[in-house]
C-alpha cells in the first residue's frame, strides 16, 4: 500500500513547526483577562495597557496584519518591564510587584507563542497570576472569578495542546467539566486529610498600604471620626451563650497616657512589653463571665481587642501589657482567630501606682480648663463627686454630639469647652481625661470599639469600624473606673449604636446606617455566607481536622495516622477511577482502540512488540528505525490515529477507514531487512 504521510505526528529529531491558531489564541486572551480582572483595582493602569497591547499584537500578527516581535525587541520589553516594576515598587518581589512581573511576563510570553509547548507555559504563568490573586483575597465573593479562572485555564490548557483547529467551544467545556469532576473528590480528600499547620496555609502578609489601619496608638480630635463613616467590619465575635448587653460591649484596644494639651499617645511599644498585668483571679461573686470567639480582620497593629476585661485567652504569644492591652506577638497581617474569656467589669484593681505620665497637664495649653477644674473641684465634696459633675455639666448644658465638629485651635479643649460644645466620643474623652488631671485625679484615655450588631442570620456579632469608640479610665481608691462621658450626652451611642445618635439626615448619607431594611437582610445574609467561609474553609486547621477525624472514629489523632488516612484515602479514590475506565472501556468495546491494538500485534510479528510504557509516536519511531521501508505507511497510520483519539470525536465512517488501513497495511517477513 502506498499511503502519504499525514500532519500530526513527527518523527525524534525533526523540527517543531507550529503556529497558533485564532480560535488558540482567543481562548489564552480570555483567559488573561480573567486572571488579571481582580488586579485591576490594585495595579498601575499601564500594566493593563501593555497586557492589552500584547494580546492585540498578537491576534493581529495571527491574522496576518503585521509580524510578530523578533527576540531582540522582545528581550527590550522583558528587560524595560522588570526594570519599571523594580522602579515602582523598589522590588521585584512581594504580592503586588510579584502579581505586576507576573501579568508583564504573561503579556511578553504571548508574543511568541508558536508551538503547543508556548501556549501551555502561557496557561501555567496564567495559573500563578490567578493563584496570586487568590493570596490577596480570599473572600467568598473571589470564588466565582477563580472557578472560571480554572474552567477557562483547563480548556485552554487542553485547546494548547491541539496541532490542528481548535475543538469546538462546548465540546471543550464539556470535556474540562468532567476532568473537574473528576478532580473535585481528590482535592476534597486532600483539603479534609492532609496533615494540617497551624494559621492559614495561603496567607500571604500585604503591605501597610493595603490594609485598612483601623485604630492606632495616639489619638486627637477628628481621628475616630474617620473611621465612624466606614461600615467594613474590624471583626466577628461568637459568644458561648446569652452576649452582654450592647452597653457592656468595650472591646478594648489603645491606651493613651500621654497628653500634650492636643495629642494622646500610647506608651512606647518596649514599654508595654517590659510591664505586663496578671490576668485577674479574684471577681465578685456576681460578675458576668463571657467567652467567645473573635475573627479579627487584619488591621496591621497588634491589638487583638478582647472584651473588657480578659481573664484568659489562646492567642499564641499574646501578652496582657499593664495597661491591660491584649497584644500579639506581631501585627495581626491577615485574617486570624482567637478564643477568650472576658469579665464585663466597669473597673478592675491594679496593685501598681499610676504612671507619672497620667497626671501630665500641659501649663502652656488649655488655660480656662485648667480653671474650671479647679473652680469644679473645690466646690466637690470628694473626687468621685467631682466626675459626676462633669458628666452631669455635659448632660444638662448644650453639648452635641456630631461626626461634624467644627474645627479647633491651639487650645483644643478650651475651644471645645467653651466655643463649639459639639463633637465625637474622642472630643468628649480627652476633655473628661484632661479635667480629671487638671483637679489631680489620674486619668487616660481608653480607644477600641464599643458595641456590635448582631447578624439577625447567624449566631455572631459583627463589630464595624462606625463602631469604634473613645472612653475614660480614671484612678480612684486603687481601682482603674471606666467612665464613659459620650453616654452622658448621647446615651443611645452606646444602648443602641451610632446610627441611634445622630440625626435622620446624617444617617441616610452614611453607606450602612441608609440602607434599607431590604438590603440590610441580603447584606447579613451575605456576610454570615462569608463568616461560614472563613470558619471552615479559610480558617480550617488542626482542631477542626481534629473533630472532624474524631467523628470518624480517630481520638487525638497523630501526624501518622494523618498521613495513612490521607494515602489510604487518596489511593483508594484512584484505584476506583483506574476501574471505573477499564470497565468503561471494556463496555463500550472501542473500534478505534481495536484497530490500534491490532496494528501494535501485527507490527509484533516483526521482531518489536510494544512496550507497556511506549506512546503511539514513540513506538511508531521505534518500528521505523528498524524498518525505514514502513516509514511513510506507519507515519501516516499513526498521525491518523492520534487524530480520530485526540483531536475529535471520530465519526463511524473515519473509524472503518483506519480499520481498513490498518488490515491493508503490507509487511515485510520477519525475517527481511530493509
Amino acid at each position: 500500500m502506498k499511503a502519504r504521510p499525514l500532519q500530526g505526528w513527527r518523527a525524534p529529531g525533526t523540527p517543531v513547526v507550529e503556529h497558533s491558531s485564532v480560535a488558540q489564541l482567543l481562548w489564552l486572551c480570555l483567559l488573561i483577562a480573567i486572571v488579571g480582572a481582580p488586579h485591576l483595582d490594585t495595579l498601575p493602569f499601564w500594566i493593563s495597557g501593555i497586557v492589552l497591547i500584547a494580546a492585540t499584537w498578537r491576534l493581529g500578527a495571527a491574522l496576518g496584519y503585521w509580524p510578530l516581535p523578533g527576540s531582540i525587541l522582545r528581550g527590550t520589553l522583558t528587560l524595560a518591564s522588570t526594570l519599571a516594576v523594580g522602579f515602582t515598587w523598589r522590588q521585584i518581589s512581594g504580592l503586588d510587584a510579584g502579581s505586576a512581573l507576573l501579568l508583564l511576563m504573561l503579556a511578553l510570553k504571548l508574543l511568541e507563542t508558536h508551538s503547543a509547548r508556548d501556549r501551555s507555559l502561557v496557561v501555567l504563568i496564567a495559573w500563578f497570576v490567578l493563584f496570586a490573586a487568590f493570596l490577596r483575597e480570599q473572600s467568598l465573593g473571589g470564588v466565582p472569578l477563580l472557578a472560571a479562572g480554572v474552567l477557562i485555564g483547563t480548556v485552554a490548557l487542553l485547546q494548547a495542546a491541539r496541532s490542528r483547529q481548535a475543538m469546538p467551544p462546548v465540546t471543550g467545556l464539556l470535556l474540562t467539566a468532567r476532568l473537574l469532576m473528576h478532580a473535585v473528590p481528590l482535592a476534597l480528600a486532600l483539603f479534609l486529610l492532609f496533615p494540617r499547620l497551624p494559621g492559614p496555609l495561603w496567607a500571604l502578609p500585604s503591605g501597610g498600604q493595603n490594609g485598612r489601619t483601623g485604630l492606632s496608638s495616639q489619638m486627637s480630635p477628628g481621628d475616630i471620626t474617620s473611621l465612624a463613616q466606614s461600615d467594613e467590619p474590624a471583626f466577628r465575635v461568637r459568644f458561648d451563650g446569652a452576649p452582654p448587653e450592647r452597653a457592656q460591649l468595650y472591646w478594648r484596644g489603645p491606651v493613651l497616657e500621654s497628653f500634650d494639651g492636643r495629642r494622646w499617645r500610647a506608651l512606647a511599644d518596649s514599654a508595654r512589653r517590659q510591664k505586663t498585668a496578671a490576668p485577674l483571679r479574684q471577681l465578685p461573686a456576681d460578675t458576668p463571665v463571657h467567652s467567645y470567639e473573635i475573627v479579627l480582620e487584619a488591621h496591621q497593629q497588634r491589638w487583638l481587642l478582647p472584651l473588657e476585661t480578659a481573664l484568659s485567652w489562646d492567642a499564641a504569644d499574646a501578652t496582657l501589657s499593664a495597661t491591660r492591652e491584649l497584644l500579639s506577638a506581631r501585627p495581626i497581617a491577615s485574617r486570624s482567630a482567637w478564643r477568650g474569656r472576658s469579665a464585663t467589669l466597669p473597673r478592675f484593681r491594679d496593685a501598681r501606682a499610676p504612671e507619672p505620665a497620667t497626671l501630665a497637664v500641659s501649663a502652656a495649653r488649655n488655660p480656662r480648663s485648667a480653671a474650671l477644674a479647679g473652680k469644679m473641684r473645690a466646690a466637690a465634696g470628694s473626687d468621685r463627686a467631682y466626675l459626676r459633675n462633669i458628666l452631669g455639666m455635659f448632660r444638662q448644658q448644650a453639648y452635641y454630639y456630631t461626626l461634624e465638629p467644627p474645627a479647633l485651635g491651639d487650645h483644643p479643649v478650651d475651644d471645645f469647652l467653651f466655643r463649639t460644645r459639639s463633637g465625637f466620643c474622642e472630643h468628649y474623652a480627652s476633655a473628661f481625661a484632661m479635667l480629671a488631671r487638671a483637679a489631680g485625679i489620674p486619668a487616660r484615655v481608653v480607644t477600641g470599639y464599643q458595641g456590635g450588631e448582631p447578624n439577625p442570620l447567624a449566631d455572631y456579632w459583627i463589630v464595624r469600624q462606625s463602631d469604634a469608640h473613645a472612653w475614660t479610665e480614671v484612678w480612684l481608691d486603687g481601682y482603674w473606673e471606666r467612665y464613659d462621658p459620650t453616654a452622658a450626652v448621647a446615651p443611645e451611642r452606646v444602648d443602641e449604636g451610632i446610627g441611634a445618635a445622630l440625626p435622620g439626615s446624617v444617617r441616610a448619607d452614611l453607606p450602612l446606617l441608609g440602607t434599607s431594611p431590604w438590603f440590610g437582610q441580603l447584606a447579613f445574609g451575605w456576610d454570615a455566607l462569608n463568616a461560614q467561609w472563613d470558619r471552615w474553609v479559610l480558617a480550617f486547621g488542626p482542631e477542626q481536622q481534629n473533630a472532624l477525624l474524631g467523628r470518624l472514629g480517630f481520638d487525638s489523632p497523630s501526624l501518622r495516622d494523618l498521613a495513612l488516612v490521607c494515602i489510604v484515602t487518596v489511593s483508594s479514590l484512584l484505584l476506583l477511577y483506574t476501574w471505573l475506565s477499564l470497565r468503561e472501556r471494556d463496555r463500550a468495546q472501542d473500534p478505534l482502540e481495536q484497530s490500534w491494538q491490532l496494528l501494535c500485534r501485527r507490527l509484533a510479528r516483526l521482531g518489536r512488540p510494544r512496550r507497556p510504557n511506549e506512546t503511539p509516536g514513540e513506538y511508531a519511531a521505534a518500528v521505523i528505525a528498524a524498518r525505514p521501508e514502513l516509514a511513510a505507511a506507519l507515519a501516516s497510520l499513526t498521525a491518523l490515529y492520534l487524530r480520530l483519539r485526540y483531536e475529535c470525536v471520530p465519526g463511524r465512517a473515519e473509524v472503518l477507514r483506519f480499520r481498513r488501513l490498518v488490515r491493508q497495511l503490507r509487511l515485510p517477513p520477519a525475517n527481511a531487512r530493509g
